[in-house]
């Protein structure tokens, strides 16, 4: 993998694709390996089965592992009178079963919770210690900006905290009681400061760069290990979200593109 180009959170020029990135990780890595880079991309997959769930179709995030054929084949999978093994990980089959359980009656406006949920389980379980590193510290300042916001609307944080650890105790007893800095997530502050700027682009662009360096001192030793290469790839995901923005794009577009992560 010699020759990747160096990445910059400053500056942002264009560089290798993802696409290409993944294909050249798939040539080099064990299967084993590159199913750490299949983790990363889980994110997107979970934003393209609840398109399928609902609406019967996806329009497909280019950097997933799945598409809504594979969806589809899993359904049939689950239909058949003999076993059959499945084709996505455990968290989205038990969706689907319970999307199509009509007893079930799970509640579309709760999967983006449900898969979140699977996905931070999932990585815990599968993930390497850099990987668990990294999600953990995505939840938290997720479940902490979750927490802000509702808190400002005087709505159950319960019911928008994702994951299992201190942090996410905590915001789930706080019961609309004040946040009290915790000492244990070293961001606290600046994430706290972040959310409330007026602007929300400037907002995200500061998360994404606590998340840049969080990532980048996870890795201070690390060159060209297997982890070097899963925090490259969180890096281009990041640089991928900023790059296709321009100067015209506005608040409204940024916000879009958010939610599509």
């Amino acid at each position: 993998m010699a020759g990747l180009p160096d990445l910059s959170f400053e500056e942002q020029k264009k560089t290798i694709s993802i696409s290409n990135f993944c294909e050249r990780l798939g040539d080099h890595l064990h299967p084993a390996d590159y199913e750490q880079i299949r983790l990363i991309l889980l994110i997107y997959d979970n934003k393209n089965l609840i398109s399928f769930l609902k609406h019967g179709e996806t329009e497909y995030q280019f950097a997933g592992n799945y598409n809504a054929e594979i969806f589809m084949d899993q359904v049939e999978k689950l239909a058949s009178i003999l076993p059959e093994i499945d084709l996505l990980p455990g968290y989205m089959v038990k969706l689907i079963m319970d999307h199509y359980d009509n007893e079930s009656a799970a509640d579309p406006g709760k999967y983006d919770k449900i898969l979140a949920e699977g996905y931070y389980h999932h990585v815990m379980k599968t993930g390497t210690p850099f990987l668990k590193r990294v999600t953990e510290f995505d939840y938290n300042m997720k479940n902490l900006l979750a927490t802000l916001q509702t808190g400002k609307h005087n709505l159950f944080q319960m019911e928008v905290i994702v994951g299992e650890n201190s942090l996410a105790d905590y915001l789930k007893g706080l019961g609309g009681k004040n946040i009290v800095p915790d000492s244990e997530f070293e961001f606290f502050n600046e994430i706290q400061a972040y959310a409330g700027s007026h602007s929300f682009t400037e907002a995200e662009r500061k998360y994404d760069m606590l998340r840049w360096k969080m990532i980048e001192e996870a890795l201070f030793f690390e060159y060209f290990s297997h982890d070097w290469l899963l925090g490259y790839l969180l890096k281009l995901l990041i640089i991928r979200r900023w790059s296709s923005l321009n100067h015209d794009s506005g608040e409204q577009n940024l916000r879009k593109l958010i939610a599509d992560i």
